[in-house]
This record gives C-alpha cells, structure tokens and sequence, in this order.
C-alpha cells in the first residue's frame, strides 16, 4: 500500500498511487512511523503518523 504506484484497487479511484509513498517517505525522513489498520466503523481505514516532537530555539 505503501509502494510507489502500487493501488489496492483502481476502480473509482483516481490517482497514480503515489500519494501515500511519499508521506511515508517523509515521514521516514523525519525518523517517524506511519501505518494502517481496518477502520472499527466498518467501511474504510485509520491511517496514522508518529513524529517525536523536537524543540529547536
């Protein structure tokens, strides 16, 4: 899901997949986590980032 121009599934959707590579790719850079899991209410899913918050002064 996470891999450039990888889609789980192409029909109704628009895009070139590479939306959710580059956040993680980000994500990453800045040393942070990014995952997914079923949505409980049923339909969709909880995309989630971590980032450590830095103090710089």
């Amino acid at each position: 899901m996470f891999r450039r121009f990888k889609q789980v599934s192409t029909e109704g959707t628009k895009g070139s997949g590479l939306g959710l590579a580059i956040v993680k790719k980000i994500i990453e850079l800045h040393h942070g986590e990014v995952g997914v899991y079923d949505n409980p209410s049923g339909s969709g899913a909880v995309f989630w980032i971590k980032v450590n918050k830095t103090h710089s002064f």
